[in-house]
């Protein structure tokens, strides 16, 4: 197997490193074969986002309203 992607190499010595092919880039290869879709630029009103948040922020989703702390409900013994 002398085409084989798996080689042995001793542990204590640094790996080879390797070589870059000189052929073109990944961005290129997207753009030669068609693969690469421009993007929509249109500008978004960040108002809308801000109305959008601000109606969750309204919301009163009962968080917060359970009273987990037990302390209160002890009814203290007189001597």
């Amino acid at each position: 197997m002398l085409d084989s992607p798996l080689r042995e190499a001793p542990r204590n010595q640094r790996a080879s490193v390797i070589p870059l092919k000189q052929e073109s880039s990944m961005l290129d290869w997207l753009r030669l074969s068609g693969r690469l879709i421009a993007r929509d630029i249109h500008d978004t009103d960040s108002r809308e986002d801000v109305e959008v948040i601000s109606d969750f922020l309204g919301v009163d989703d009962g968080i917060g309203d359970t009273d987990y702390d037990d302390d209160d409900d002890v009814i203290a013994e007189e001597d």
